[in-house]
């Protein structure tokens, strides 16, 4: 039986992918793994310790490092992620390639000439021998197919 995985947003648990649910976890899992490291003390060459903490006399309490020493060091701190937000957008994009997925051929080849290489919509139409104009109108059906399929109309 595969592992459900299931994220809470808003006291709502959503039933997500393996991947959006470790997207989701990664940033807390790696923050939690900091706090831990930042307890360990460091032996005399630099190095952490590799004894039980918990039965050493010079364990670190709290430990914890604060963003602005990051910052007055040189490092760059990211802003503050929205969690929800980076769900929604994952879950978006699943079901966009999904709706790709449900297009003729040469539809996804418009999509692809159009959206993942460098081609103008003129050399499109001058590859497949109609008008850039034509391209245009089929590049704007394909949009809306697009919607329609990811909006449930």
């Amino acid at each position: 039986m595969e592992n459900q995985y299931f994220i809470e947003i808003n006291g709502e648990q959503i039933p997500v992918t393996e991947e959006v649910y470790r997207a989701y976890k990664r940033p807390l899992w790696a923050e939690h793994k900091r706090k831990e490291r930042a307890k360990k003390c460091r032996d005399e060459n630099g190095f952490r310790c590799t004894k039980d903490c918990r039965t050493c006399e010079k364990s670190r309490e709290g430990g914890d490092l604060s963003l602005n020493k990051f910052n007055e060091e040189g490092y760059e701190v990211a802003d503050s992620v929205d969690l929800a937000e980076l769900v929604a957008d994952k879950l978006l994009l699943e079901q966009l390639v999904a709706a790709l997925d449900d297009l003729e051929p040469d539809e996804r080849s418009l999509i692809n000439a159009l959206f993942y290489t460098d081609r103008t919509e003129r050399d499109y139409a001058a590859e497949i021998g109609i008008s850039h104009q034509a391209v245009g109108k089929r590049k704007q059906k394909v949009i809306e197919k697009l919607r329609c399929i990811i909006g449930g109309e």
